[in-house]
Order: structure tokens, then sequence, then C-alpha cells
């Protein structure tokens, strides 16, 4: 009984812990505009989603990062690759310049964007959905390989 106490009352705190004020979310959502604004952004992946098999839960290392004009992709993947450098090559491990970069807003307030990277093993394009709480999606289009998708949340 006592466990079953314990294990509620963390719970609880965790929750209550948990929940930001309107104060608080406001604040967040407008560090989150300034991030986006200033294209200086890091998202922590959490969970990826091949095409092939089940979503796999990741370790907190991962992320894709903007800095300005450069892109660092620093992503696991799990899929088919068409055409690729023997021995697997770079994968989604690289830092490029973004060849372009386009952002529109969505009708609930959050914000979709999509860069084009080229390195010297393939083409990608990114597609990034950013929500006002800081959560957001990645959709990744390589020519050279499945494409796949996470989720995380901004740094």
């Amino acid at each position: 009984m006592r466990r079953l106490i314990f294990s509620l009352s963390v719970i609880i705190l965790t929750i209550a812990c948990g929940t930001l004020s309107p104060a608080e979310q406001a604040e967040q959502a407008r560090k989150i505009r300034t991030a986006l604004d200033e294209r200086r952004y890091k998202i922590d992946v959490r969970m990826m989603y091949p095409r092939h098999g089940p979503s796999k839960s990741v370790a907190s290392n991962w992320s894709l990062e903007v800095r300005g004009d450069t892109l660092v992709s620093y992503l696991p993947y799990i899929g088919r690759a068409y055409n690729i450098p023997y021995g697997g090559g770079k994968g989604m491990n690289f830092t490029a310049l973004i060849g372009s970069y386009t952002e529109e807003k969505g009708r609930k307030g959050e914000r979709l964007i999509t860069m084009s990277v080229d390195n010297e093993e393939d083409q990608f394009v990114y597609r990034v959905e950013v929500f006002s709480d800081g959560q957001a999606t990645i959709d990744v289009q390589p020519r050279e390989r499945e494409s796949i998708s996470y989720s995380g949340e901004l740094e």
C-alpha cells in the first residue's frame, strides 16, 4: 500500500511540475519564435519512424540543428539505400550549407519549414514542423535512400 501511495505521489508531483502557467507558456512560445526567426535552433530527437518496421525510441544525443545558413544533421537511420558509397557513407550525419529555406505558418500556429541540403553523397529535403510548445516533427527525403521521419522537441 505504501508503494502505491508513493508511486501516485511521484506521478502527481511530476505532472504538477511539468505543467506551465499561461505566462510561462507565452514566454516559451516567444523563445521558440525568436529561435526560428533567427534560424538558430536545435531539435533533440526522441523517436524515429522508419518507412518499414516499427517506430523506435532513440538516445538523447541525436539532433538536427540549424545555425543560420548551415544544417547540422546528426540523425540515426534505418531504411533502404539505393545508391550509396561503399561502407555506407555518412548517412544522415553531416554538416552542410542550406540550399533553400522556406517557412510558412500553419492554421494552429505551428511553423512549417522546408530546407534542401546537398552533400557529396546525396541530396536531402527536410520538412520540419515546430509547434508553439516546442514539439517538432522532421520528415527527411533523401534522393539515394528511403525517406524517414523523427519527432522530438526544440532545445
